[in-house]
């Protein structure tokens, strides 16, 4: 391979890789054409893009990525993967799809920037997404409205039900205390 194309390779990587800082290192030995396809058309669908690598080009762009750590996972055939709406979710997208398929394996990866095992990925995947940590902090940060809400509104709710009782209650309670005031006054 000329010098020409190496570098052609490794200015293309560098683009594709320019704002993402999350990424995974798969092996695909194993797998078949048929089933390496559909793979990557699923990934496709969910934005995840997946490229085959060459191990010393990749450790080059990788290292001026500042994920240089990502080079002792460069041994064998090497599939990089990277995208996805974050981490989380392209971890749990690449670790369900490699249970369908049961061959690739995870090699290892990087989040934010931050070199991770095949072992951490998983725990990865055991993590909310995005939407779900939003909806958290949002629910915690309107917990003390909302009880600030309710404590506010439990004084009118007390009185409004006193007095529906009141109301409702008032004929029913002259209609017992007859009877027994009679037989007295006898």
């Amino acid at each position: 391979m000329s010098k020409y194309v190496k570098e052609m390779m490794m200015d293309q990587l560098r683009a594709d890789l320019a704002d993402s800082r999350s990424m995974l290192i798969l092996d695909f030995k194993g797998l078949d054409a048929v089933r390496e396809h559909q793979f990557r058309m699923d990934l496709r669908k969910k934005s995840i893009k997946v490229r085959t690598l060459k191990n010393t080009l990749a450790r080059r762009v990788l290292e001026e990525a500042g994920v240089a750590g990502l080079a002792k996972y460069l041994e064998g055939p090497s599939v990089l993967v990277w995208g996805g709406a974050g981490p989380a979710e392209l971890a749990k997208e690449i670790s369900a799809q490699l249970k369908k398929l049961k061959k690739p394996e995870i090699k290892g990866g990087a989040v934010d920037g931050v070199v991770i095992g095949p072992e951490q990925v998983e725990d990865i995947t055991k993590l909310p997404s995005r939407e779900e940590l939003i909806g958290r902090v949002a629910a915690l940060a309107l917990a003390p409205l909302h009880r600030v809400l309710s404590l506010a509104n439990a004084p009118i709710s007390s009185l409004a039900s006193q007095l529906q009782t009141i109301v409702e209650g008032a004929p029913a309670a002259e209609d017992e205390a007859a009877p027994e005031t009679a037989p007295e006054g006898a």
